[in-house]
């Protein structure tokens, strides 16, 4: 594999903050700060290589998203994905956002539930 350089180094100089001079004349780099909008976390999910129940029977998979908060430690349940149907590997089109303002701390947990909707024992 060939790895080419292409324009200058100066490109892209933009995106990073400048050094501006203060009254002491030391330099000091501006901060980049989070915007409201910009949500706390956020991902999608696909599954792989799912196992139906009976053979050869096609899966109709939905995955539901809950939250244990450490103070409470009790489960909340916060989303879910649409259905996906007739796969054993579903990609979701719906992901998971928690906005900015949502209480997320390192200690949350966040638990996954993958269901089969036309299962009722719900062991995939």
């Amino acid at each position: 594999m060939e790895i080419k350089e292409e324009g200058t180094s100066e490109e892209g100089q933009h995106f990073l903050p400048t050094a501006q001079a203060n009254d002491t004349g030391d330099s000091q780099f501006t901060s980049i700060q989070k915007t409201p909008n910009e949500p706390q976390l956020e991902f999608i999910l696909a599954c792989k290589d799912l196992v139906a129940p009976v053979r050869d029977r096609k899966l109709n998979t939905l995955v539901q998203i809950s939250v244990i908060h450490p103070a409470e430690q009790s489960l909340t349940r916060y989303s879910s994905t649409e259905i996906v149907e007739g796969t054993r590997d579903p990609l979701f089109l719906t992901g998971v956002t928690f906005p900015s303002e949502y209480p997320i701390y390192e200690e949350t947990k966040i638990k996954l539930t993958v269901y089969d909707v036309k299962d009722k024992s719900h062991d995939t």
